[in-house]
């Protein structure tokens, strides 16, 4: 794998990198400056093509929803390189914590997922979270890998008989995702897609560990309550739970295999 340096020098016009914004095992981020213009810079580690996850379609998608200004504006993408540059939104994360919470924050943070879930699914979208379950399902090998997994997927299944209409998804809602700019931006698109409403709702509950007041402010902003009831939201914050688990298993398990590979050769 090239170096980021390496990398740089495909991209055309003035580009300047700058200080890096995080690391993980998937990606690297970085601020830049591309054409003059203040940005942000995203490069795929090796780990991120073995995943479900298609590159091509995330920059589709976000070219189909501009319109909804919910996400961050493309300024270059080169899907075989895995990179991405989009321009620069100043902002903070959210943080609902009681005595810094903002009293109409969770309502705005609400009524920003209905207009998502309320948008056509793109055309030609791809399923990447069926495709992402298949993934798990095939890397998942031990007794106990397997048994988180069936665990989930029993939980899915029963979840998905209600019957609901499947809605457009950003499928990936956690703090690190979410920019608060007087309104909220929602980051990284890469597993979005259809799913059922649930699954962004329950995401976001679990991962700012939202209070029953504080999912009521997020359920007037949305307007569809039935989706909040404790009966309804309960078991699905249970299989994002499960789910988060089982991601982080594989992409370790994808990490130490290309480690191994690299050793190899």
């Amino acid at each position: 794998m090239q170096s980021v340096l390496e990398r740089i020098k495909s991209i055309p016009g003035r580009f300047i990198l700058k200080e890096e914004l995080s690391s993980n095992l998937i990606t690297k981020i970085y601020l830049c400056s591309f054409n003059d213009t203040q940005s942000v810079i995203r490069f795929d580690l090796p780990v991120a093509s073995k995943l479900a996850i298609n590159r091509q379609h995330e920059v589709n998608i976000l070219d189909s929803i501009k319109h909804l200004d919910l996400a961050p504006k493309i300024l270059y993408s080169d899907t075989n390189a895995g990179i991405l540059i989009w321009k620069y939104i100043s902002g903070s994360e959210p943080n609902f914590i009681k005595e810094t919470s903002k009293p109409n924050s969770l309502f705005d943070l609400g009524a920003s997922l209905a207009l998502l879930h309320g948008s056509p699914i793109p055309k030609n979208s791809i399923d990447i979270f069926s495709n992402s379950m298949l993934l798990y399902e095939n890397l998942l090998q031990s007794s106990s890998e397997k048994l988180v997994f069936k665990r989930a997927m029993a939980l899915y299944e029963e979840l998905e008989k209600d019957g609901a209409r499947k809605v457009f998804s950003h499928n990936d809602l956690h703090q690190k995702n979410l920019l608060w700019n007087n309104k909220y931006y929602f980051l990284d698109w890469e597993y979005s897609g259809p799913n059922h409403p649930c699954f962004d709702i329950a995401s976001l509950v679990k991962n700012f560990e939202l209070n029953p007041r504080q999912i009521n402010e997020l359920s007037l902003g949305y307007k569809i309550n039935k989706n909040f009831n404790p009966k309804v939201l309960n078991p699905w914050v249970e299989f994002v739970a499960c789910l988060e688990e089982i991601w982080k298993i594989a992409v370790i398990k994808i990490s130490t295999k290309h480690q191994i590979q690299d050793t190899l050769t």
